[in-house]
């Protein structure tokens, strides 16, 4: 079964069987002067709508229909919709976002743009009033008492707190903290909005100054303030550190010890794992364990690099389901690709380069869904790949055999990425002409190919991979020296290795 599927027109077909369901509300033409005499401003952006004519102005819901929420005058408001270039188009921009939604983006990023980092939001704290025990394991702090922690290191002492430190009592660690605010601060607000924050900043404590300063951890300070209006922070606050140690500390947390990060199938995993547990919750909103439901409807509310992570991931997933491949033979990093050829890189390049990355836009149960063929399809692709360039080739246990080399040679990164998109082009390219007119995207995410296509398709992976320059020793040797992907494609250019040869009729592989 396929765990990726399809659209919102799905929901909205399926909500409006169930019983009493009201048809979508159109507006009549008194209720638009009154929303209009209410609202003078776009209720999406915020700014004036004088100067916008009524067809410049759409009526959206403010919260969506489609989830079930009332109809009433009250839950529609004026939005700019304009078409002539210099005005707002507020109702395009806002795209498949819900409008309650973008009101939000729209005012946090207006918010952005005002600040460069927590010293603007927080310029000057207000003084601490705190007080630590005889026994040094107690502070109160701002009238709390609290437990004081001592992280000894030989004979120093490291005094630390726990605190939900209100947000006046904040300000930025000028000393330690010089960084400004990065892009990634946007989707981290959004994040915060809907999950817990799992790590407090960091912050200091300033006997002399009597200031929590913030010195790390900033972009959760500041998406806790702009993005849920938080009035208290969670911190971890040292009293009274050694700057400039703290200062060596920091940057080497930032530079030479920082942790390693999870590995690509790691992440694909649990992405798909999520995807799933996604479409079950949906599912159960809907209180129909079959239900019909749309990739926008389960990813709607994520970034465009998400979204394709996702649909990636769940490619992948499934066919793990169909083939043993992916665990026999793709490897996590450049270590295990001694045992593996294939670089788990390399696969999601082959996923985006073959199948349908992109929110399908169509009912999972419609025939013009081709998910599950899409699964077919590249599990037809990958065998043929597998047979023609790593069966009889492959062998780790002799690195030295010359096949084994051809073999490594197909799949050092500079190669794949080249080869592998000739490969494409000349696979469409082949299905053109054998179909008599151009074939619209992606090329496995359609019709489950015929035996004739198969056919077609086998010959030209297996000539790609019998093409003389591989055999060629200096070749070799200039493919696992490349350390760009332009150095192996002038290699392919040179060879006249490319779709035009491939998908060449009458030609021996």
């Amino acid at each position: 079964m396929c765990y990726f599927i399809l659209d919102k027109k799905v929901v909205l077909n399926t909500r409006k069987t169930k019983k009493n369901m009201e048809e979508r509300r159109v507006l009549s033409e008194p209720e638009k002067l009154q929303l209009l005499k209410n609202h003078k401003n776009c209720y999406l952006c915020q700014h004036t709508l004088e100067g916008y004519s009524r067809e410049e102005i759409q009526f959206d819901h403010i919260y969506s229909y489609a989830d079930g929420f009332p109809q009433d005058i009250s839950n529609f408001a004026p939005v700019h919709s304009s078409k002539i270039e210099g005005k707002l188009n507020c109702h395009k921009d806002k795209g498949r976002k819900k409008p309650v939604d973008y009101r939000e983006e729209l005012r946090i990023i207006n918010e952005l743009n005002k600040i460069e980092g927590l010293k603007d939001l927080r310029p000057k704290a207000i003084e601490s009033v705190f007080s630590i025990n005889e026994n040094q394991d107690k502070i109160i702090f701002n009238g709390v008492e609290l437990p004081l922690y001592n992280q000894k290191i030989g004979s120093e002492d490291n005094y630390y707190f726990f605190h939900e430190v209100e947000v006046k009592h904040l300000e930025n660690d000028e000393k330690i903290q010089l960084r400004t605010l990065e892009s990634k601060i946007l989707p981290l607000i959004f994040n915060l909005k809907k999950s817990v924050q799992l790590l407090p900043s960091l912050g200091r404590l300033d006997n002399k100054e009597k200031k929590v300063k913030i010195f790390d951890g900033q972009h959760k300070a500041v998406a806790q303030i702009i993005g849920n209006n938080r009035k208290k922070i969670p911190c971890l606050v040292f009293v009274e550190p050694d700057v400039s140690k703290l200062r060596e500390v920091i940057y080497e947390a930032h530079t030479s010890f920082v942790q390693q990060r999870y590995k690509k199938s790691h992440m694909d995993a649990k992405l798909a794992d999520m995807y799933r547990q996604k479409i079950l919750d949906f599912r159960k909103r809907i209180g129909d364990d079959e239900a019909p439901y749309s990739e926008q409807d389960i990813l709607g509310d994520k970034t465009s690099a998400q979204k394709r992570n996702f649909i990636i991931s769940s490619i992948i997933d499934e066919i793990k389901n169909e083939l043993n491949f992916v665990q026999n033979l793709v490897a996590q990093d450049k270590q295990e690709q001694k045992t593996k050829p294939m670089l788990w890189q390399s696969l999601e390049r082959l996923i985006q380069t073959f199948c349908n990355s992109k929110l399908v836009d169509v009912p999972s149960d419609s025939n013009k869904n081709f998910r599950s063929q899409e699964i077919e399809n590249i599990c037809f692709i990958i065998n043929e790949i597998h047979r023609s360039s790593i069966v009889n080739k492959w062998n780790p246990e002799n690195q030295d055999d010359s096949n084994h080399i051809l073999c490594r040679t197909y799949y050092y990164r500079t190669a794949f990425n080249n080869w592998s998109q000739i490969l494409e082009q000349a696979l469409k390219f082949s299905l053109e002409q054998m179909l008599g007119h151009a074939v619209q995207g992606d090329l496995c995410y359609r019709e489950t190919f015929s035996s004739t296509t198969k056919a077609r398709f086998s010959g030209i992976i297996a000539k790609l991979f019998n093409a003389p320059l591989w055999v060629l020793e200096n070749n070799q040797k200039q493919i696992s020296g490349a350390n760009k992907d332009s150095l192996v494609q002038e290699l392919f250019q040179t060879a006249h290795l490319d779709y035009i040869y491939l998908s060449s009729i009458g030609t021996s592989n």
